[in-house]
This record gives C-alpha cells, structure tokens and sequence, in this order.
C-alpha cells in the first residue's frame, strides 16, 4: 500500500536501477511494518496477561464487549489476520465461538501472535492480493491489523485499570496513517469504528486516536 511506484512514460525505457531502488525500499518499509506489528502484539498480549477472571465482566469502551468478549475477540484476531497472511478466505465464524476457554487470555494469545507473525514473515506475504472485499495488497491488511492490536489494547487498558499509553512507535505509527484518514461516512459504525467524539488537543496521542475511532475518553 505504502510502496512507491513510480509511472512510466510510454516513450520512456524503464529505469532499472530506479526500480531496484523502489523495490528496495518497499522491502524496508514492509519490514518496518512487521516490526511495528511484532510490538504492538507484544504489549497487547502483556494487557491480556495481566487481566485476571475477576474482570471479565468490567464493561469496555466497545460497548458490544465487557472484557472476557473484547478478550476472546482479540484473541480471534490473531489466526484470522494469519490465515490471510497466508492466502487463505477470511475466517469471520473465529469471532463467534469460544477462543479462550478456561485458559488465561494472555497466554492463548501470545500463542496466536507466534503463529501470525510467523505467517506475515514468510516469503510473499506482504506482495500478496489479500481475499477480502476491496481486495488490496499485505501492507493494507497489516494496517488494519495494527490498528485493531493498538486500539483493542486501549479498550482492554482503559476497562481494566491498566497503563493505556501502548508502545510509542506503534501508536505513532497508527495515528500517522489513520488519524484524520477515515472520515465518519466512511466507515462503519459498530465495532473497532465508531463516530470519531471531542477530546482535548493535548491529550496523549493514543487517547486522541480512540477518541477518533468513537471512543469516549
């Protein structure tokens, strides 16, 4: 999504070592994004570990979950995101059925974030057509990905009492992309997106973010 392509005149010969250059530096943007996907999952499973059964039925800012839903959905997410790294159709029954058990959520999904990035990494994935309706290539779904590890792990932060700040280069990076990117029209208005609400122009930039995305904060 991010890679640049530079056009062509008709009349023109390809540049050869202008187009080893682009490819090149996709290669590195695309790396960075794995790199910022692997810390966002990071930190997301820490909120996960840290959330005991005594919570489950705190209510979240989502208000379709209190925590044990928001919990199995966020673990639902890791194999989805997976199976479409790998060129498979897109599971959506993983987020109607119990992913978590009896198990703590933390550790069922620092399971799935192993498996995830293990398929993000292999050879192709980010070059791949991913099967979703409007189609478009990894990088576009590693966005999505990204933003749903950062602000589900502010949900969960905010319902559990835990630290809501994130991992800096991730937020910085999903609110580069995002904020003020996807206009209300846009998007849908149940789940990760919600009408975007007020906040303060100071408040940190995680918390502008969520409140971009119909959180109140």
């Amino acid at each position: 999504m991010r890679v640049a392509v530079s056009p062509l005149g008709a009349s023109r010969a390809p540049d050869q070592g202008r187009e080893a250059r682009t490819i090149e530096e996709g290669a590195i943007i695309m790396t960075q994004d794995i790199q910022l996907l692997e810390k966002a999952l990071t930190h997301t499973a820490q909120l996960l570990g840290n959330t005991t059964p005594g919570q489950y039925g705190l209510p979240t800012p989502c208000d379709d979950f209190d925590v044990r839903a928001l919990a199995n959905h966020m673990v639902a997410g890791n194999p989805y995101f997976a199976t479409l790294a790998g060129g498979g159709a897109a599971d959506f029954a993983l987020f109607g059925q119990d992913n978590i058990g009896e198990r703590q959520p933390g550790e069922v999904y620092a399971e799935g974030v192993k498996e995830a990035l293990a398929a993000w990494q292999a050879e192709g994935a980010l070059q791949r057509h991913m099967p979703l309706p409007g189609g478009g290539l990894g990088p576009r779904l590693a966005d999505v990905y990204l933003l749903e590890a950062v602000l589900h792990g502010w949900d969960l932060a905010t319902a559990t009492g835990q630290d809501r700040a994130g991992d800096p280069d991730a937020v910085e990076a999903v609110f580069r992309r995002w904020y003020g990117n996807y206009p209300d029209a846009a998007r849908p208005q149940t789940g990760l997106f919600g009408p975007a609400k007020a906040v303060a122009e100071d408040a940190p930039v995680l918390d502008r973010l969520a409140a971009y995305f119909g959180r109140t904060v």
